[in-house]
């Protein structure tokens, strides 16, 4: 939990100290009581209860716990998602996956405990989901092609495996190992192959 804080910590905008100090102590209380209870059951109450604040202060810096959990989720997803998602296309598909590796195994207590988060307004799992999607698209497009090819399906075909093995890498005990997903993932590719 410590290295969610510190993430969090760093991750801060240049702004107040005090205000700086007073949304780590929120993010880091909303984050500890989501370790253990399911998102729907937290309350603003909890929250404050747990980071010590009164009811004033919690609503001067947030709308509502979606606007929080919101918030945590666009740093994790501007600082360290995204840019990871942007190299996906650009760095050969091992050394993609040599690089990610520590990345994801770093965050992964952060990607489980967001990862329980899956409302109609707030899901960090689709909102990764709709951007590997569209960066997927948005590579394949600007390639030449070869014979009829259905992009949009590609997208989400490539989108629903990318976020399934995702999901089994962060939820898993282990680290995440590039060779052994690159094994099983061929595996399961070889039954869709039609010979």
């Amino acid at each position: 939990m410590l290295l969610i804080y510190r993430y969090l910590a760093q991750k801060m905008k240049k702004q107040d100290p005090r205000i700086t100090r007073t949304k780590e102590i929120i993010q880091l209380a909303f984050m500890q009581i989501l370790q253990t209870r399911d998102y729907s059951e937290i309350t603003v109450q909890d929250i404050l209860e747990k980071a010590n604040i009164n009811r004033s202060t919690f609503y001067k810096h947030y709308l509502n716990k979606d606007a929080l959990a919101t918030e945590i989720i666009e740093k994790l997803k501007a600082e360290s998602l995204f840019p990871l998602l942007e190299q996906r296309f650009n760095t050969p598909k091992l050394e993609f996956a040599l690089k990610a590796a520590p990345i994801i195994n770093a965050l992964k207590t952060t990607l489980q405990t967001l990862w329980k988060i899956d409302t109609h307004r707030v899901s960090l799992k689709r909102q990764i989901q709709a951007e590997v999607k569209k960066k997927y698209i948005e590579v394949v497009s600007s390639q030449p092609h070869s014979g009829v090819t259905d992009v949009e399906f590609q997208g989400k075909l490539f989108a629903t495996l990318s976020i399934t093995m995702m999901e089994h890498i962060i939820m898993s005990d282990s680290p995440l190992d590039p060779t052994s997903v690159q094994a099983n993932l061929q595996q399961v590719l070889s039954y869709f192959m039609l010979e």
